[in-house]
């Protein structure tokens, strides 16, 4: 019986069925992961973004501490002073479809340097020259924004106030200090006497949209069962598979399977 199951054609057909099998079913796990990435951000969005503003110290009590996954978007305020002679601009940044610069500054504050997005700047045609912006303004503020965590570093050579991203390591080794391991998205700016500085473009809401990528893995781990129905497929249309399962229907033994033949039995007949 078990020989008859097992043949060559099928126990080829269940190997490829396990290999097929077990990369969907990695595939499908990779997929949730991405999935349960974008759904642990897109729930921060909508758990910090909208919320009333705090101070700094309530999210990070100090500048070496790094900023919890379900704080990112965390909406802060705090006090300073810009250093804006040490302002870094960020290239191929995007904003309803066009490319710019987003503009990076240091705020001083008595805890540590705070790296301010205060906005975005579009690029002329000649996108190698950096057009006019607002800059940062001289003595204390108080900023308001939203809390992220640094990007990583593209590794590409630009020249010094320059970055491919927002790479605080490398603005901490560019401006030495304590600088923290999180920046913030300019939401608003007031000075002492009230009044709203001028700055760049404001950024867009976050997305918190979190993809196809959970379907995708239910996919894949469904695709995963048409190997097992290839084996079955197989088992059941092989040479008499009819006859045996009519014979059982009718309660009848299963026809004989007809004898190989070997030469030798020939000559010895």
């Amino acid at each position: 019986m078990l020989k008859a199951i097992f043949t060559k054609r099928i126990l080829g057909a269940l190997a490829f069925a396990i290999v097929f099998g077990l990369a969907c079913f990695f595939l499908g796990e990779w997929q949730l992961s991405r999935y349960e990435a974008k759904d642990a951000r897109a729930s921060a969005v909508e758990a910090n973004y909208g919320a009333a503003a705090v101070p700094l110290a309530q999210v990070l009590p100090s500048a070496s501490v790094t900023l919890p996954e379900n704080k990112i978007w965390s909406k802060v305020t705090v006090t300073g002073r810009y250093a804006g002679e040490r302002s870094y601009i960020v290239r191929g940044r995007t904003l309803g479809g066009s490319v710019g610069i987003e503009v990076l500054v240091p705020l001083v504050t008595d805890s540590g340097t705070l790296m301010v997005d205060r906005g975005w700047v579009r690029l002329n045609d000649a996108a190698a020259a950096i057009p006019d912006y607002p800059g940062a303004p001289s003595g204390d503020i108080t900023v308001t924004g939203w809390l992220k965590p640094g990007e990583d570093d593209r590794g590409r050579d630009l020249p010094r106030g320059q970055l491919a991203s927002v790479d605080l390591q490398t603005v901490q080794a560019e401006l030495g200090g304590t600088v923290y391991p999180a920046y913030l998205v300019l939401e608003s700016e007031r000075t002492p006497s009230g009044s709203t500085p001028p700055r760049p473009t404001p950024l867009e809401q976050p997305s918190v949209d979190r993809g196809p990528h959970f379907a995708y893995a239910l996919q894949w781990w469904l695709t995963a069962l048409l190997g097992l129905a290839f084996v079955i497929y197989l088992y059941r249309s092989r040479p008499g598979a009819l006859q045996e399962r009519a014979a059982r229907e009718e309660g009848q033994p299963e026809p004989a399977r007809p004898k190989k033949v070997r030469i030798w039995d020939e000559e010895d007949g």
